[in-house]
């Protein structure tokens, strides 16, 4: 029987992104943000154009920063028990010019653990691809990310959405009937240890 694979997002499934971007923020801007408050949308937390939220995100997407984001507890031990059953894939919305930086942290935390690796072009202009997309080119029956819409877009596409994370910023009530939401990485596991013994 062939083996199902699993997507997993990054930032905030994988890597911290929230704290460095609090701590971005909070350093440069004078904001007061924490994983309480943060909102996925920029212009909530900044109140500035889009020109100015663009500038700022490349200000904070840099190589040097993302290579000292931290790891999500639990999240490596996780994956290599998942390992065992599951193929792996990354689908990522990071911008392409953190790519290689991206994929070094990736190699640096979680070696050759992931079979493929797939980047969005969410901020470029004119984009139509969807997570969705990436999962399908991956091959993947499941997808595991902190936000919503991607959740929502991958279960109106045929896979398995599991929206990751306690967080402030997808406690949304839009969430598709058939997204699973796991508060942890000890739930994802359970999660899929379940699935394996139906």
């Amino acid at each position: 029987m062939k083996r199902q694979t699993i997507a997993v997002d990054i930032d905030d499934v994988l890597a911290d992104h929230v704290a460095a971007f609090a701590a971005f923020s909070n350093a440069n801007y004078g904001t007061n943000i924490s994983k309480h408050n943060y909102d996925d949308a920029w212009s909530k937390l900044w109140e500035v154009d889009r020109r100015e939220i663009e500038r700022r995100a490349l200000e904070f997407h840099t190589a040097e920063s993302i290579m000292q984001y931290e790891l999500i507890e639990a999240a490596k031990e996780s994956l290599e028990h998942l390992a065992h059953h599951y193929d792996l894939a990354v689908v990522s919305a990071r911008p392409m010019h953190v790519k290689d930086a991206s994929e070094r942290w990736l190699a640096i935390n979680f070696g050759n653990m992931f079979r493929e690796v797939h980047f969005l072009p969410y901020w470029e202009e004119n984009n139509t691809l969807t997570k969705a997309d990436l999962c399908k080119r991956a091959g993947a029956d499941y997808l595991i990310d902190d936000i919503v819409k991607h959740c929502n877009i991958a279960a109106e596409n045929g896979l398995q959405g599991l929206l990751f994370g306690d967080y402030s910023w997808n406690q949304a009530d839009n969430i598709h009937s058939s997204v699973k939401r796991l508060a942890n990485w000890k739930e994802v596991v359970e999660y899929f240890d379940e699935q394996r013994s139906r």
